[in-house]
């Protein structure tokens, strides 16, 4: 049983112009078609960036305490969480709320 059949391609198959009146603007008179180069704008500029960056460095590192407390408390192994607290946890951070 043969599936597919040959098809017959058309000798000449180019791109179809849609809803065009006359040549268009882009079009030199060879009727080839002028590109011009890509192009891309950012919505914040380096000089944002950089003001943001050093914002960020100037900030203390608040929680660091907390951090240093926590880490010991698992190396001595004195740290324990309970499974309704991971997951309350779990759930106020899925649903976006802060503690």
């Amino acid at each position: 049983m043969k599936i597919d059949a040959p098809l017959a391609f058309p000798d000449q198959v180019g791109p179809q112009r849609v809803g065009t009146t006359g040549p268009s603007q882009s079009q030199n008179e060879e009727g080839r078609v002028s590109l011009s180069p890509d192009q891309a704008q950012f919505s914040v500029d380096g000089e944002t960036v950089q003001q943001l960056k050093t914002d960020l460095a100037a900030l203390p590192d608040l929680r660091q305490d907390r951090v240093a407390a926590l880490k010991q408390a698992i190396e001595a192994g004195s740290y324990n969480v309970s499974g309704e607290q991971i997951a309350q946890a779990m759930s106020s951070d899925l649903l976006g709320k802060a503690e």
